[in-house]
């Protein structure tokens, strides 16, 4: 039974890979307002970066549309999905909610999930989960795939902002995706530097989804993403986005972390970043990592860029530049070393 699984895995795979190939190989001039972010989403330089997942064990759930090539591509349902993500002990990400909303914000999903490993970071000051709401969850990880299975199936265009990161939690491999993160872009930026959820909200719907020193909530960032790529549908929003002052000065006003270990938890990096940085005010957001490395990411954010600018030059490190060109530096905490770059 198992062997037979996993031929049908690859069977699904390979026939979805085909999909997509023979789908940007199409002319554009027929595309649909869902096909056009589609497409901006699977022609995106760093697409099959993102959203190669490493599929083959017989706990992914790995959609069959690509079997059903004549009529998938056309459909214009749409599914928004947003995952809150804990640390677990040997490193990897573990998802702890998850929510989902329809093509017309209807709340489809809004579940906590019981994560399979031990949780050695909870990070409750972002995911907005506590280990008691994690100890009351009934849903696994399969569950959660059940649910979503009628959807996947039935062609749905998954939905969401840095999408592949939800889908690598949620084990689930799904080629029909429209991502925020790719289909909008900076002006004159490099295809490297993805705008943030909270940046797109400000620019493109005129309000903040995720409010500094606030906790995360997956369904309203599912419901952000949803919003996002209905107003390029609908509205036909330029996915150039523009930036005011203020977002500029939001952006100088953070520093991004990047390669932090592990075993670093969020709270032991935020009371060394404290230290460093007193007696500066200052928030902490951490982000899932990117890959199974063993390194997560985390935004720290002050009061001003004059705060933030002070804040890196004063602090100890070997300063270079990262591959888009932004100025970092290597730096020591307690326990762990990582990079910490200027955001603009």
């Amino acid at each position: 039974m198992e062997n037979y699984k996993t031929t049908l895995q690859a069977m699904h795979r390979q026939a979805n890979r085909l999909m997509i190939e023979k789908f940007k190989q199409e002319s554009h001039d027929k595309d649909t307002p869902e096909q056009r972010l589609i497409r901006l989403t699977v022609e995106h330089p760093q697409y099959c970066v993102y959203f190669s997942f490493h599929s083959h064990s017989k706990d992914w759930f790995v959609s069959d549309v690509g079997t059903k090539m004549s009529n998938v591509m056309i459909s214009n349902q749409m599914v928004a999905l947003d995952c809150e993500m804990v640390l677990c002990e040997d490193g990897t990400e573990g998802v702890v909610r998850v929510g989902a909303v329809d093509r017309n914000l209807k709340v489809i999903l809004d579940e906590f999930v019981k994560p399979h490993k031990p949780v050695v970071d909870y990070r409750t000051t972002i995911t907005g989960v506590t280990a008691e709401d994690v100890k009351k969850a009934t849903l696994s990880l399969v569950d959660i795939q059940e649910k979503l299975r009628p959807f996947l199936s039935s062609g749905t265009i998954l939905v969401g902002h840095s999408l592949n990161h939800d889908l690598e939690v949620l084990k689930i491999d799904h080629p029909i995706v429209i991502d925020t993160s790719l289909v909008f872009k900076y002006p004159n930026s490099t295809n490297r530097r993805r705008p943030s959820l909270n940046t797109l909200c400000m620019s493109v719907l005129g309000y903040e989804v995720q409010k500094t020193g606030v906790s995360h909530h997956c369904v309203h960032d599912a419901a952000a993403a949803m919003k996002l790529a209905l107003a390029v549908i609908e509205k036909r929003v330029d996915t150039t986005i523009t930036l005011t002052k203020e977002m500029v000065e939001a952006e100088k006003s953070r520093l991004f972390l990047h390669r932090i270990p592990h075993f670093l938890s969020s709270e032991e990096l935020k009371k060394d970043l404290s230290q460093k940085f007193f007696p500066k005010k200052i928030t902490i957001d951490v982000k899932p990592a990117k890959t199974k490395g063993g390194y997560y990411c985390a935004v720290v954010i002050f009061c001003s860029s004059v705060e933030a600018n002070q804040a890196f030059e004063n602090i100890n490190g070997y300063q270079e530049t990262d591959s888009s060109g932004l100025p970092q530096k290597l730096i020591s905490s307690s326990r762990a070393t990582f990079y910490i770059r200027k955001m603009a």
